[in-house]
């Protein structure tokens, strides 16, 4: 398994976290409630680690066949117009990625980008 590079601020934020957390536990908090200082931080290292992971796929290339573009929740299908380039009907899905879910996304059929436009703030 490998991890994003735009995650390695993140992954050693939350492993620096993870070591401060430990380190308390183990010189300042009584043992029995030790454990929850050390659960603390290994649960958020072990999210950053989840969130930022590129696990290794079998691309699928079957022309006739459309792939999901992220890992997730299809929230929405439904029909509606694009009216900024397309100018016509089509139709939407929504994938809802939760932090649990591997945040990279890919194309899911061939094509080529000839139109892109960036909407600041949405």
């Amino acid at each position: 398994m490998r991890l994003h590079r735009e995650g390695t601020a993140t992954i050693l934020l939350a492993t620096v976290f993870a070591i401060g957390m430990g380190a308390i536990a183990h010189y300042y908090i009584p043992s029995p409630f030790a454990a929850i200082f050390y659960a603390a931080g290994v649960f958020v290292w072990y999210i950053a680690l989840q969130f930022f992971r590129i696990p290794k796929r079998e691309k699928t290339i079957d022309l006739t066949k459309i792939v999901s573009p992220a890992d997730g929740k299809v929230v929405v299908i439904e029909d509606t117009y694009e009216g900024e380039y397309l100018k016509k009907d089509c139709l939407l899905i929504s994938v809802f990625m939760s932090p649990l879910n591997v945040h990279q996304n890919t194309y899911p059929v061939g094509g080529e980008v000839v139109y892109q436009k960036h909407h600041k703030g949405q």
